[in-house]
């Protein structure tokens, strides 16, 4: 049996962890059953259930996966590989937080306690890889994966001003920075429109109201809140162009996916972004915040289709390395090789 501590928080409008998504099909692989911890959205209630569950279990169980975050969640993460190492519980971390690097030097003891005592780190991106690298600590690079029977390319003859952006309204994320770049594309084109999709996690989503008022282009934006994967998809379907923002990142899925469904990338070139997104060849990168310069790029893929298309084509070939069919069977040979 194996335990899996992490955030299992997509009945609460979260994204789901990469475990989450493949729970059933490595149970169908390894025919050893998972049991997770936990579904709470209150941070001391979770931590309460994570040790109910731990408790009740670690006699139980041969292995234990545990999520990492380089917030104040890591905390979380140190206490578990503690009570793992005391009661000899074999243990794996999996790497999700995007600025793991600066954790690792502010938590230098803690960080080498729980990531050396480890069996095995899991990283879900090459960026995060190499960080493990550098500081001497056994990792092995399994990517986020999605399952392709959810998303159908749709090829774009014609780009159109009509932008969409998914992830969760949270400074990370710099959600502003897509207002604030629409507003720019706003004064260029007529029947432009925003659609922002996602969950609000620290006030982020009042903010950018506030501010598309502020801007007088609150007409022209969608705020969705968090959509559940079939809905957001048929949304996605009448957009021409993705964004995304973030300060700091990893393997972001909502990349992944919009590779899948066609739609042409305008991101931001930080953290593990660079590993799967390339300039003018999959995508169109900018530096960290650069509004002026995004909304140059969605300008130039509106008024060139046929380079548009040739980078969406290639984002789709590009994204099938990060399907299921081939990441379920590297999670399967861990689970035999380490449980």
């Amino acid at each position: 049996m194996i335990l899996y501590i992490g955030n299992i928080l997509s009945s609460k409008g979260m994204n789901p962890s990469p475990v989450e998504l493949i729970r059933n099909e490595i149970y169908k692989s390894s025919k050893i059953k998972m049991i997770v911890a936990s579904d709470k959205k209150n941070r001391i209630l979770r931590f309460l259930h994570m040790n109910y569950v731990y408790w009740g279990n670690y006699k139980r169980v041969s292995l234990m996966f545990i999520d990492v975050y380089s917030t104040q969640a890591f905390y979380f993460t140190f206490y578990f590989a503690l009570m793992s190492k005391i009661f000899s519980l074999k243990y794996i971390p999996i790497i999700h937080g995007g600025n793991i690097d600066s954790r690792i030097k502010k938590s230098k003891y803690m960080t080498e306690f729980v990531f050396k005592n480890a069996d095995i780190n899991i990283s879900p991106s090459r960026y995060i890889y190499n960080i493990f690298k550098n500081n001497n600590f056994e990792v092995t690079y399994i990517p986020n994966c999605i399952n392709f029977s959810f998303y159908n390319f749709k090829e774009r003859k014609k780009i159109r001003p009509r932008i969409i952006w998914l992830r969760s309204f949270h400074e990370i994320y710099n959600p502003q920075m897509a207002i604030n770049v629409f507003k720019i594309i706003s004064t260029c084109y007529d029947n432009t429109k925003l659609t922002m999709i996602g969950p609000d996690k620290d006030g982020h989503l009042n903010h950018c109201q506030e501010l598309s008022k502020k801007y007088n282009i609150d007409h022209k934006i969608d705020f969705l809140g968090y959509l559940d994967k079939t809905k957001w998809i048929k949304v996605a379907k009448d957009h021409d162009i993705f964004i995304n923002t973030s300060t700091i990142d990893n393997l972001p899925v909502s990349i992944i996916e919009m590779m899948a469904l066609g739609l042409p990338i305008v991101s931001t070139d930080v953290g593990g972004i660079p590993f799967i997104l390339t300039h003018r060849k999959n995508s169109l990168l900018v530096k960290n915040n650069d509004e002026e310069d995004m909304a140059h790029q969605i300008k130039f893929l509106i008024n060139n289709p046929l380079f548009a298309a040739k980078i969406s084509a290639r984002a789709f070939e590009d994204s099938k390395n990060f399907s299921t069919d081939l990441v379920v069977p590297e999670w399967s040979k861990i689970i035999k090789h380490y449980s």
